[in-house]
This record gives structure tokens, C-alpha cells and sequence, in this order.
């Protein structure tokens, strides 16, 4: 039944692309997305990348925003999420500078409740300092397998996905994802096996910027996460890396 559902989808497909203009096919997309975006990580597993990240991740309803700058030799990181002091509920926001020229980081800790208090301390790097970088590094690879890559880049699946204008400065195409891959391979990245998954791309020719829409639902929980990378090769880390005298505010750092 699925095959003959699949086989109904391209026939479809065919038909439709005979009726429009020039067309820009996902796989195309996919293709200058990866080669902007794809993380790299240097032998002490470190980013070495240059763009900026921008997300909301909602599970359940507790939801996280943050921003994040690679520039090459660093990494400013930007959050808001919930948070607990002294049993009151409030929002925290945190800024860390991950600043490989010093081996540590800089963090910076202020609530929602009390933000005439900043909690700035330096701490040098340590071996699982990483490990969440790492971790979603691990996660694009184990996403995107040969197997995957070799579907994406299928002449059908352009076809059931669908192309737009090539001359659209905005391209958006829905994922019909659980048509091609087993939903159970998204449990590490959402915390459940979803039973139903939605996976929009939008990618904006003028200015390289890609946005990942994805939502999720399965076992009584949800997730949504609105992720929009941007900027390559344009992050300056001047403009995120702490001078000499802000470094010197910061417990546990010395010159």
C-alpha cells in the first residue's frame, strides 16, 4: 500500500513539473545549506565554524530561546530558560564566551528576579566542556547518513516534495519525513519516539539564511523547535569576544 502510495505521489509529481517554470528542487537547497552550515569540529572538539544560530525550543511547555555566534576562533552563546533560586521560580539568562585563545569560557549568570545581581565567573576549559557541541555534531551525522543524504538527493523524492520558483527569493518545503526514515531515529533528538513529525525548510536565496521548522508529538508530549541559521562567514569575533578590562571582572580569571 505504501509503495503504491509513493508510486501515486511521483506519478503526481511528474505532471505538476510539466506545467510549471524553472524550478529549485530541495536536494538543491539541501546541498548549499549543508556546505554553509554543516558544524566542524577541530581535533580537541572544538566548532571552528563561521555563523550564528538562532532557536526556540519548546518541550512540553517549557520553552528555551537562545542565540549562538561561531566565529572561528570562539563562541558567544546566548540563553534564556526557566530556572529555580532559592525555591522561586524565575528566568535566567546566561552569556558564555567560550574563548579558545584563553582555554576557558566566561560566563555571565543574571535572573529575572533579582537582575541587579550578576553572577561572572571564568573557568578553564575542561574535558566535557564540549560535550554539547559534540553532541550535536553527533546528532546531524547520525541524522544525515549516506542512506538519508542518497534519499534527499532522489529525482522522486524533488518531485514528492515538490520545487518552487527558481526566481522566489524565499524557498519553503515541507518534509514528509516519516515517508522515508523510521520516526524512532528522532527519539535522541526530541526525548520521545514521536508518532507524528513535521519538518519544514525555508531557505532565503538573497541572504543564505536557512530556517528548520520542526514539530513533534508522540506519548503525551510535544516538541517544536524554530531554529534559523545565518550569516556565514560574516561573524566578527571582535564583536563577541571580551576585552582585556571585561575579562578582569570575572571571578577566577587572571591575566
Amino acid at each position: 500500500m505504501k509503495q503504491k502510495q509513493m508510486l501515486a505521489l511521483v506519478t503526481t509529481g511528474f505532471i505538476l513539473s510539466s506545467c510549471l517554470g524553472p524550478q529549485t528542487y530541495f536536494s538543491a537547497v539541501f546541498s548549499t545549506m549543508k556546505d554553509l552550515y554543516y558544524p566542524v569540529l577541530d581535533n580537541n572538539n572544538r566548532l571552528v565554524v563561521n555563523y550564528a544560530i538562532e532557536a526556540s525550543i519548546t518541550v512540553d511547555d517549557e520553552t528555551l530561546t537562545f542565540d549562538v555566534y561561531f566565529f572561528n576562533t570562539g563562541i558567544k552563546l546566548v540563553s534564556v530558560a526557566p530556572a529555580t533560586v532559592n525555591e522561586v521560580a524565575t528566568i535566567e539568562t546566561r552569556t558564555v564566551v567560550f574563548d579558545y585563545a584563553e582555554e576557558g569560557y566566561f560566563a555571565t549568570s543574571v535572573y529575572a528576579n533579582d537582575a541587579q545581581n550578576e553572577e561572572k565567573i571564568f573557568r578553564d576549559f575542561e574535558d566535557d566542556t564540549f560535550d554539547i557541541f559534540e553532541q550535536g555534531v553527533n546528532t546531524a551525522e547520525s541524522l544525515l547518513t549516506e542512506e538519508i543524504e542518497s534519499i534527499i538527493n532522489n529525482q522522486a523524492t524533488n518531485l514528492i516534495i515538490g520545487g518552487q520558483p527558481e526566481a522566489q527569493d524565499v524557498k519553503r518545503y515541507t518534509l514528509p519525513v516519516a515517508n522515508f526514515v523510521d520516526l524512532e531515529d528522532f527519539e535522541d533528538l526530541v526525548g520521545f519516539v514521536p508518532t507524528g513529525l513535521e519538518v519544514v525548510i525555508e531557505f532565503t536565496t538573497s541572504t543564505n539564511q536557512g530556517k528548520i521548522e520542526v514539530s513533534a508529538e508522540g506519548n503525551n508530549k510535544s516538541y517544536e523547535a524554530i531554529i534559523i541559521l545565518s550569516q556565514p562567514d560574516l561573524i566578527q569575533a571582535s564583536q563577541h569576544l571580551l576585552t582585556p578590562t571585561e575579562k578582569l571582572t570575572y571571578e577566577g580569571y587572571v591575566a
